[in-house]
């Protein structure tokens, strides 16, 4: 099954709000038949600091096939990091979009 990372703004943002924003685009990725890989998820706690979240997330991110970017990934330095990683290794990139799910279920399927 393809990975597909989810990258998106973190930082400054409550739990609850994250998590929701996070887990709604993981079930529409899993919905198109893809495994999502949920940074929230892969780092595991909101103690973490930014580097070690960073460097599980990265991790994460160079196994998979796809990223979706949410609408706030351009107010993440984060995101913009795995942004930047996904393009340089040809990874496909997609918005949080319906246009832009079903365009990477296109060229992944």
């Amino acid at each position: 099954m393809k990975k597909i990372y989810i990258a998106g703004k973190v930082s400054g943002e409550t739990q609850v709000e994250c998590a929701m924003k996070f887990s709604a685009v993981q079930k529409q990725v899993e919905a198109l038949g893809f495994e999502a890989i949920n940074p929230l998820e892969v780092v595991g706690n909101w103690e973490a600091t930014w580097e070690e979240a960073m460097k599980k997330c990265i991790k994460s991110l160079l196994d998979c096939e796809g990223m979706v970017l949410l609408p706030d990934w351009e107010q993440s330095t984060g995101a913009k990091i795995e942004r930047k990683i996904a393009e340089d290794l040809g990874i496909t990139i997609c918005n949080a979009t319906k246009d832009g799910l079903q365009i990477l279920h296109k060229h992944l399927s």
